[in-house]
């Protein structure tokens, strides 16, 4: 049996900020659903089930014509004999009277969890074998997570998967639904298909193989995505394999001005890093004997990509730049004699560092001399 394990696709979120891109991003990540059902449903796959582990929707009452487009979707899976389960998230919360699940539940593809404790939701019959699939809907007031979840239902079959919205042994609240990993460990289940934590990681608790898919497509640079479709390969055993899902790659790059001899330099080096497709955030570093302009990098070269933020936190001034400028007779010059005087007695790495970013907005903000 092989199962796409698709979680924390965010249908409907909006990175306000890529500006003026951001309702063609907005499209390309809704548009997510309609690959991974092509995915699928391409023999070559061999995809017998589809199970979505919370969070298709960023929030609980999404629009009405991105309702219609999932369920389209979804039903596309159904009409070619795709088993599919789908677990309500924390984000699209079935809590609430306006939830998506409560008023889509009499036509949603495939089977749906809406139990606030975990129960057994459908079965499989595949290749001569009973496949039990259990599932639950956190439900304010109603899911009991304190302790975290520990109760985990198995019926007679010769299979048994679990589908969880959750933190495993992280407790950040109720609706974060903290899960123990030793229950899980002694539930005898074969597969715990997850959602929640955005980055992919496969953990093995007693006979169980937990999987996180992670969130396919990004949402920011602290948010990259995994850009890969996670398969789970039940046999014997259960196998995790990985597919390429030809996403909208999100980078952040370290550009070591340390290494550039001047501003020109800088400019030479993003420009090599050219990528119409790619959406890159720089992170300048270093010791400079000259002015960066992050926001003059940035505007030069945001031809080159289809999104480009340039940061600056991690660059200073070198001590002589900075001595010849404590010697002006200006404002700015009294204002890097003073900083200049609390760095030299300083010992805490921490405050050291606090005084050069001083330092460095400072004199950024007094270039005009202070006069």
């Amino acid at each position: 049996m092989r199962i796409l394990h698709l979680a924390d696709l965010h249908l409907g979120w909006q990175p306000e900020f890529l500006g003026e891109k951001k309702e063609e991003r907005t499209r390309e990540r809704d548009n997510f659903l309609r690959r991974a059902v092509d995915f699928a449903l391409d023999s070559r796959n061999r995809i017998h089930v589809v199970l979505i582990a919370g969070d298709l929707f960023e929030v609980h009452n999404p629009s009405r014509p991105l309702v219609e487009m999932a369920l389209s979707q979804l039903q596309r899976l159904v009409k070619n004999n795709i088993f599919l389960l789908t677990v309500p998230g924390n984000h699209d919360e079935i809590t609430y009277h306006d939830s998506v699940y409560r008023a889509e539940a009499h036509r949603w593809p495939g089977y749906l969890a809406t139990s606030p404790m975990p129960r057994e939701i459908a079965r499989l019959e595949l290749d001569g074998k009973t496949t039990s699939f259990y599932g639950m809907a956190y439900t304010g007031g109603l899911t009991k997570t304190s302790p975290p979840l520990e109760t985990f239902p198995k019926e007679e079959a010769d299979r048994h998967v679990a589908v969880l919205h959750g933190s495993l042994d992280w407790d950040t609240g109720d609706r974060s639904m903290p899960i123990s990993s030793a229950a899980v460990a002694g539930s005898g289940y074969d597969c715990l298909a997850m959602g929640h934590i955005h980055r992919f990681s496969t953990r093995f608790l007693g006979k169980t193989t937990a999987c996180y898919a992670g969130a396919v497509e990004a949402k920011t640079f602290h948010d990259p995505g995994t850009g890969m479709f996670t398969v789970l390969s039940l046999g014997e055993s259960v196998n995790v394999e990985r597919v390429d899902a030809a996403c909208r790659l999100y980078q952040t790059k370290e550009l070591d001005l340390n290494l550039c001899d001047t501003f020109e330099d800088v400019a030479r080096t993003i420009a090599q890093w050219a990528d119409p497709q790619l959406i890159l955030r720089i992170v300048l570093k270093g010791q400079v004997n000259y002015r960066v302009d992050p926001a003059a990098l940035q505007e030069a070269n945001a031809h080159l990509f289809y999104h480009l933020q340039v940061d600056s936190e991690g660059v200073y001034l070198d001590l002589d730049s900075l001595a010849s400028l404590a010697g002006e007779p200006t404002i700015r010059g009294y204002f890097t004699k003073r900083l200049l005087a609390r760095l030299e007695g300083e010992e805490d790495d921490t405050e050291i560092d606090m005084i050069k970013k001083a330092l460095t907005r400072g004199i950024a903000a007094l270039r005009g001399g202070g006069e």
